[in-house]
């Protein structure tokens, strides 16, 4: 994976950028500017959790060009571990600059995710709003397991697009598992954004920018999708316990934790236990 040279910060072992949604946009132009393939993806408090109890997260975190920190929580942790600069750049957020960027750049974009519906209000919004904007892929998967030869069909009409950047919305862990997954397979920067498709379209909403700043966007969200966000809130919970132990550590004390961490998800993945935390993961 190219590397920009990031400052990041050592978060539950994942590594997460310190960035902001001036620096974000310029960060993705150079990847293009690369031309080699990589993939970001934007962590929620759920997924840093979730990378201390599956292989597959791990992997894809380890791999990544870059961790955004989607969350406020999130943000405030990596200040608190010395970060003053890190702010709070989630998928949805990020992706109507990211946009405005590729437009001005003439960089050929693509998106991977959402139902049918979704991609086609998006396109409308995106003939409206950014009339000069390259739209080279659009794709909607089936919501499910998908074959070999699938995933293999998949990457072959990517890369004859010409697509630059390829914006994913499968939801995570999905999505970055899949990056991962077909990262030597794709000639283009991936974005693991997650329900930014349907943000952007309207057929979702996020809270008040002033809500979001306060820390409060998953209560917003879990009043909006109580089922399937409930569980998930629940790692809120885990991720300030496991984060404040984490800042009270000493970095002798994190290495070892890490170093557990690791020979647990190693033993974990040789005798096949990925699929079943990650399913855990996926509906929760």
């Amino acid at each position: 994976m190219p590397s920009l040279d990031m400052p990041a910060v050592n978060l539950l072992g994942s590594n997460i950028a310190i960035t902001n949604f001036e620096q974000l946009p310029e960060d993705i132009h150079q990847l293009v500017q690369l031309a080699t393939p990589a993939y970001v993806c934007f962590a929620t408090a759920h997924m840093i959790v979730s990378a201390t109890r599956a292989p597959a997260i791990r992997d894809a975190y380890r791999d990544a060009a870059f961790i955004s920190p989607d969350g406020v929580p999130v943000a405030w942790v990596l200040r608190i571990l010395g970060a003053r600069t890190s702010r709070c750049v989630s998928g949805p957020r990020a992706m109507p600059t990211i946009l405005a960027m590729a437009s001005d750049k003439n960089i050929r974009v693509g998106f991977y995710g959402g139902r049918p519906e979704t991609l086609r209000l998006l396109n409308e919004r995106i003939t409206r709003d950014y009339p000069h904007l390259q739209v080279v892929y659009n794709y909607s998967p089936p919501f499910r397991p998908l074959s070999f030869e699938e995933e293999e069909m998949h990457a072959v009409d990517i890369r004859r697009s010409g697509v630059q950047i390829l914006f994913v919305g499968l939801g995570s862990p999905r999505q970055e598992c899949w990056m991962h997954r077909e990262r030597k397979r794709l000639d283009c920067i991936c974005l693991g954004v997650g329900a930014a498709f349907e943000f952007f379209t309207g057929e979702k909403h996020l809270p008040p920018v002033w809500i979001q700043a306060l820390g409060l966007t998953w209560l917003i969200r879990l009043l909006q999708e109580p089922r399937r966000l409930l569980g998930r809130n629940l790692y809120s919970l885990v991720f300030v316990y496991l984060a404040l132990i984490w800042i009270g550590m000493s970095e002798r004390q994190r290495a070892a934790w890490e170093t557990a961490i690791k020979q647990r998800l190693t033993i974990q993945g040789v005798h096949g236990h990925t699929d079943t935390v990650l399913e855990q993961i996926v509906t929760r």
